[in-house]
């Protein structure tokens, strides 16, 4: 089994689907499937460099009211997955290009799990500027890649055009939001799902009927 998913570094529903997918797999541990993190950039448009978060939210977000219970509703719903979402320390709002580039070196050496979770980890919950090349090069460092080989590949763009083709097969999909699970190519669901319903997906794309334990 193939699970490709997509969603960015900087997306908290995208934190907090990859700990409940990580509960399902704990649920299901009989499949050991092939996971691949596909590149979903929500804000493609900003400077390499980033911008302040204050500004962000002053001229993108329509309805602070509403932004800011979805924040309390994220907060309550991160701690039963074990996540402290700390949006008071976050003040930038990276690119992430360079994560999602930093993503696909560790792809190509097996860590790209480890490395997606220690990049949401300090993005939500230690207020890090994941778009800075230096920080990557510590996290990544951090999740067992080589620094130099994280500099590097930062530098010379190395992947980026898998990152871009990834990204118009998404496109192409359809998909407008994230987290997105894609289950061998055809299977689709979407959204931070409870863990029970990421294992039941697994099950109907291995043939077992819904509501039996495998």
């Amino acid at each position: 089994m193939r699970i490709d998913i997509y969603s960015d570094t900087v997306c908290p529903w995208c934190y907090l689907g990859k700990r409940r997918f990580d509960a399902a797999l704990a649920l299901r541990p009989q499949y050991e499937p092939r996971v691949i993190w596909r590149p979903f950039e929500l804000n493609p448009d900003l400077p390499v460099e980033g911008v302040e978060r204050a500004w962000f939210l002053k001229a993108r977000v329509a309805n602070p009211d509403h932004f800011e219970q979805s924040e309390r509703t994220l907060v309550e719903l991160g701690r039963a997955a074990g996540i402290l979402f700390r949006f008071d320390l976050i003040k930038r709002i990276p690119n992430t290009r360079r994560s999602h580039l930093l993503l696909a070196l560790a792809a190509r050496r097996g860590l790209q799990s480890e490395t997606k979770e220690r990049l949401m980890r300090a993005y939500f919950q230690e207020g890090c500027d994941i778009g800075d090349a230096d920080e990557l090069a510590r996290l990544g460092a951090e999740s067992g890649l080589a620094e130099r080989e994280v500099r590097a590949a930062l530098v010379l763009r190395a992947g980026q055009d898998a990152v871009l083709a990834a990204e118009r097969h998404a496109a192409a999909l359809g998909l407008t939001g994230v987290p997105a699970y894609i289950f061998n190519g055809e299977y689709a669901i979407s959204g931070a799902q409870p863990p029970e319903a990421l294992a039941d997906a697994m099950d109907q794309v291995a043939g077992v009927p819904a509501g039996r334990e495998a």
